[in-house]
């Protein structure tokens, strides 16, 4: 018998008042304290408002741990979920209340995962096991001016410190600075974890440039994500008409952290030195050579916007192209902004997806190059505003070149195509490959449960663990694809197979075992509305026989395959190492990388005074891997 219509309809407002917002906003910080003592600079982020946000605050990917391990003892963790904290945006931005502190580092850190998901169209990971299922943030780990990504306690640790007493910058000479109350150092951390989720071997230092890579990704995401606050954005375009390089806010990372230490200057900056083609050979240091990339993206980025806002200007002015002094038009600020706002989001989409490009080992900022222009040309054949073409130019003037192209242009940066029906996938491979893809696509299409499941983190992990993994349980609310239980190790298995059968075409050794390290999906849909659609898959080869021969890392290769929806091969980026029956190709790939690595030690030994004085056996045979550790790279120079 059906409800009376006031019962039925007070049920609905039931329900309806049950729904939590699929949003929330929390106030911030936008760069640091130091420059929030103005009010402009103090705004609110809109993130996902996880379902069952927890005291701390701890979610489906992040657990906020306040433990002050130099006063031994914990603070009380914030509950964003009091309604008094869900009217006002969360607590205001407050340099005393460690609460503040808690809710800083998780909302910059949300936001950064975030637009990673954004970009990559799949959840984000981090590496992570049963014991540790989150990624930890504690705000007050210790007593010291750094921070840094620990992958083995899969932590994030962020120190605070005094000011210089003579020279503090804007600050009271023995001021205490919280890193984690920096825009910047939370956004760079959380960035290293992202990054080490999606390639783990990039933490070995096999060249100059895997390190620095490591660090000018993670200034590049914490310096693009910035141009999303509009409000700042339109306060910096009105002060500097336009004129975006000249606005610290803007290309200055962690201003509060460089000024304290008695730099009289942030701590990083996007511009970086004037274009030098033999600039990057110079630069040796990881933070250093990390800048040059930086400054050749940011670079890219400025020449692009130039352009993109020419006709604004030339409307604004009556074909001048010469602004007057004084104030800009409102009007003319709103576009300009929502134009160097849409290029940023652009351009830190590219980034991101650069790292389905990307070999699993030994990157170098030409495979970098190659993967922009490879991601971009995908998606945006058409390149209106010549993006692509900044960008390597942006690299061409820093002597950036990659390895392998006969040219710079686009057509010959790009991945090369494979065209080897002997390395499609067998069909029962691509009959599982193909449930993905389902899976992966289609999840939005079943029922409005699922799609309320599916809209966070936690629900979205759950569901895709109840079809994906051999031992997840039953789960009736989850829409079932008929024969997609254990759909993960059937691929990893499958996979392993074919890269054995295939190994020497891969530019892998047949003799020795092959891992699976990854694979995934891919989704995206270009500019003219087409839909991509690949299967990316990562194998990796590890060598432990030499490892003392190279400071105690293992000699790796890797490669990244790319096959097309109906499973034939497209893309084949490959870092081989020497074996015998190699193809000459190849075989001048791993001769290249293996006299690289070995000038990379002899260059790195030849500046660590321990090598000079201290030759420990265990500290020689053990060098390389400890030398790249997070809070050794960031101590002093973060």
């Amino acid at each position: 018998m059906d409800d009376p219509p006031g019962k039925a309809r007070k049920r609905v407002d039931l329900d309806y008042a049950k729904r939590q917002p699929d949003r929330r906003r929390l106030n911030i910080f936008a760069a640091d304290p130091m420059s929030g003592r103005r009010s402009r600079y103090r705004t609110s982020i809109d993130i996902n408002n996880e379902p069952n946000l927890k005291a701390g605050p701890t979610g489906a990917l992040l657990e906020v741990v306040d433990y002050d391990n130099e006063h031994k003892r914990y603070y009380a963790p914030v509950d964003l979920n009091e309604p008094a904290l869900l009217m006002e945006n969360g607590l205001a931005p407050n340099e005393s209340d460690p609460r503040f502190h808690q809710q800083m580092v998780y909302a910059v850190a949300m936001k950064v995962i975030e637009n990673a998901r954004r970009a990559l169209g799949r959840p984000i990971r981090f590496k992570r096991s049963e014991r540790l299922p989150r990624l930890r943030l504690f705000p007050h780990a210790f007593y010291g001016a750094n921070a840094f990504f620990d992958p083995k306690c899969n932590a994030i640790f962020f120190g605070y410190f005094k000011a210089d007493e003579e020279n503090p910058g804007q600050n009271i000479p023995g001021q205490m600075v919280f890193t984690c109350l920096s825009h910047d150092i939370i956004a760079h951390e959380v960035t290293h974890a992202i990054v080490h989720g999606l390639r783990p071997y990039f933490l070995e230092p096999t060249n100059h440039d895997v390190l620095a890579f490591h660090e000018a990704f993670s200034d590049i995401v914490a310096l693009f994500q910035r141009f999303s606050y509009r409000d700042i954005l339109r306060e910096q375009i009105q002060a500097s008409q336009g004129r975006l390089q000249h606005q610290a806010m803007l290309v200055e990372l962690a201003q509060q952290f460089g000024h304290s230490q008695g730099h009289a200057s942030a701590l990083r900056s996007a511009l970086g030195s004037p274009p030098d083609p033999a600039l990057l050979a110079r630069k040796i240091e990881c933070h250093d050579r990390g800048a040059v990339l930086v400054s050749a993206v940011f670079d890219g980025f400025y020449r692009t916007y130039e352009k993109r806002i020419a006709d604004l200007i030339r409307i604004a002015t009556g074909g001048s192209g010469e602004l007057p002094r004084g104030h800009l038009h409102p009007d003319l600020v709103d576009r300009v902004a929502r134009e160097v706002s849409q290029l940023a989001e652009h351009v830190l989409r590219m980034c991101l997806r650069a790292f389905d490009y990307l070999p699993p080992v030994d990157v170098t900022f030409g495979d970098f190059l190659r993967a922009l222009v490879t991601a971009d040309l995908e998606v945006n054949p058409d390149d209106p505003y010549e993006l692509r073409f900044n960008m390597i130019e942006g690299f061409r003037c820093r002597g950036i070149f990659p390895d392998g192209a006969l040219s710079l242009a686009e057509e010959s940066l790009v991945w090369p195509t494979w065209a080897d029906d002997k390395l499609t996938l067998p069909d029962h491979i691509k009959d599982r490959v193909q449930l993905l893809f389902a899976i992966n696509a289609q999840a939005l299409d079943w029922t409005g449960r699922v799609v309320e499941r599916a809209r966070n983190d936690e629900g979205l992990e759950a569901f895709q663990a109840s079809v994906l993994e051999s031992d997840a349980g039953e789960d009736e609310e989850a829409p079932i694809i008929p024969g997609a239980r254990g759909l993960k190790d059937d691929l990893g298995e499958g996979l392993g197979i074919y890269a054995r059968k295939h190994a020497s075409a891969l530019g892998l050794d047949p003799s020795r075992r092959i891992a699976v390290a990854g694979f995934h999906p891919v989704h995206r849909i270009g500019s003219d509305q087409r839909l991509l659609v690949e299967f990316v898959v990562q194998f990796v080869q590890s060598d432990r026989s030499r490892e003392e021969e190279f400071g105690g890392l293992p000699l790796r290769a890797g490669v990244t395959a790319i096959f097309r929806a109906d499973g034939t091969i497209r893309t084949i980026i490959a870092k081989p190492v020497l074996f015998a029956g190699l193809n000459p190709s190849f075989e001048r790939a791993a001769l290249q990388r293996q006299r690289r690595q070995r000038d990379f030690m002899d260059r790195v030994d030849m500046g660590d005074p321990r090598m000079a004085w201290d030759v420990n056996p265990s500290y020689v045979s053990e060098r390389m891997t400890l030398r790249a550790s997070f809070a050794a790279l960031h101590a002093g120079a973060h």
